[in-house]
């Protein structure tokens, strides 16, 4: 296997149990593992690459990945939600709003985003609002046949759901349930789950049950013993928003999300729950949310934090000492568009002190460490998220010679509050390079092109909002013009 050794003004190895800056170091791996990180290796290599200017660190894991054409842009300046389509009209008979060529190409498209974005490890989310239901089997052997193509690390599993949220005719809310068919996504995503082992290391099961108001008690202790058999991950997002707060608190006697999860045997170190934003359940107190950090971090289970789309939508979870003390490992996920991890670590510093009034609440390492380290933790994983020998060889290239990137005082702080994901100048996965200066070099794909057929894609997903939307009003009423717009005629 051949030996490969890279040099750089920054290196972030793993030492001492926790991250350490190199300057002018040396990272040697050979084949898909790491060998050495620090200074004056003196073994022998077959190839020697000087990055210069650069941060040579572990790539980053997002744990919320989004592998769609992200809908959630939409409701940035468009609220409330529930007239915009973030749930559908009781009327709309369900169907697909995409074929299957064009879901593989929204996979496509997104895990190029995020591998282009500095992402190495993916564990994908898509919004199943416009689905005739939610994800299949079938689907997802197609999204591991593209993950390995290009070369990204991912944990995969189709989304199934006991049931979905529907506004009806007079603007109530209302849930639609058939636990059968829930149950049977279930069972599907497990046997597909089985069957991945012909991909390797890099392509990985997991359990995804959409959202907590979405499943019933049965589906939720059935993925609880599935979870346990499997020993997999399962992503359930939770204390997200308020719809989930009263549909929670309504159908299952006054829990809330994080009592309905212990009640059903789920709360466990394999669990991943996205957001954690609203603890406590329909009517919070601060006992309650003491009672529910505790239990969270007694059952060993991972918050997995956004704090992209969670700001654009006027939230955040309370407190990154808060669940630090409560022993609550947090990782982050993007959750949104633009996949840039960097943005989110910087938002994610920024929201954490305003949240808490503390300026010294939240560091740009602290988020460093979530995009990393959390997110390795929360897999079960140590051989990912660091450099070290025995390391996977799973690599990220941030370039400090682009001159909008500042000047560097601390490299880490520096990337945070200065850079975003285009910085990254290359990414290596398992060994391979499959980023090179800002190209997708392991498939070679046209960027361009897959810019320009997203677009169209988008149009096309844009204009099917009327029909599921709450009294199917013109496009222009959903989505108005930042400013009155006037078109060329033709």
């Amino acid at each position: 296997m051949k030996t490969t050794k890279i040099t750089a003004r920054y290196v972030i190895g793993f030492k001492d149990d926790g991250h350490h800056i190199y300057e002018h170091g040396e990272l040697v791996y050979q084949g898909d593992t790491v060998l050495f990180v620090g200074h004056d290796y003196q073994g022998q290599v077959d190839d020697t690459q000087n990055l210069g200017n650069a941060l040579v660190g572990p790539g980053f894991i997002d744990l919320d990945a989004v592998a769609d054409l992200d809908s959630t842009v939409l409701a940035f300046d468009h609220q409330p939600g529930w007239k915009k389509g973030r749930l559908p009209a009781s009327d709309w008979l369900r169907r697909e709003t995409y074929s299957d060529a064009e879901l593989d190409f929204n996979k496509r498209y997104a895990f190029s985003q995020l591998l282009l974005n500095g992402i190495t490890t993916i564990a994908p989310i898509t919004s199943i609002l416009y689905r005739e239901w939610a994800e299949t089997a079938d689907e997802f052997r197609r999204a591991a046949d593209i993950a390995a193509s290009l070369g990204v690390r991912a944990y995969l599993g189709p989304a199934y759901m006991s049931g979905y949220g529907v506004v009806n005719p007079n603007g109530n809310f209302d849930m639609r349930f058939d636990e059968r068919r829930g149950l049977q996504g279930l069972e599907e995503a497990v046997h597909y789950a089985e069957q991945l082992d012909q991909y390797g290391d890099t392509i990985r099961g997991m359990l995804a049950p959409d959202r907590i108001e979405g499943c019933t008690p049965e589906l939720l202790r059935q993925t609880a013993r599935a979870m346990r058999e499997l020993d997999c991950p399962v992503r359930l997002h939770s204390c997200q928003g308020e719809f989930e707060l009263e549909m929670v608190h309504q159908l299952h006697n006054g829990m809330s999300s994080v009592e309905l999860m212990a009640e059903n045997d789920l709360l466990d170190r394999r669990l991943l729950l996205p957001h954690l934003q609203l603890l406590g359940g329909k009517h919070s107190t601060p006992d309650k949310i003491a009672r529910e950090l505790a239990l969270l971090g007694q059952s060993g289970a991972s918050a997995v934090i956004c704090p992209l789309v969670a700001g654009r939508h006027a939230k955040y979870f309370n407190g990154v000492s808060r669940f630090r003390e409560a022993g609550i490992n947090i990782s982050l996920g993007t959750d949104t568009y633009p996949p840039d991890m960097i943005q989110n670590m910087h938002i994610g510093a920024i929201l954490s002190r305003v949240e808490r009034g503390n300026i010294t609440e939240a560091s740009a390492a602290d988020y460093y460490n979530m995009a990393t380290l959390g997110g390795a933790r929360a897999l079960g994983r140590e051989d990912i998220g660091r450099l070290c020998p025995g390391a996977r060889a799973d690599i990220m290239v941030f370039d400090f010679d682009r001159i909008h990137t500042g000047q560097v005082f601390d490299p880490i702080t520096a990337m945070v509050i200065n850079g975003n994901g285009r910085d990254i100048k290359g990414v290596i996965i398992n060994g391979d390079r499959v980023v090179w200066d800002g190209q997708l070099v392991k498939l070679g794909l046209d960027l361009q092109q897959l810019h320009h057929q997203a677009q169209k894609q988008f149009d096309g997903f844009i204009a099917s909002y009327p029909e599921r939307c709450h009294q199917h009003p013109p496009l222009t009423e959903i989505f108005p013009p930042s400013f009155p717009l006037s078109r060329r005629n033709r």
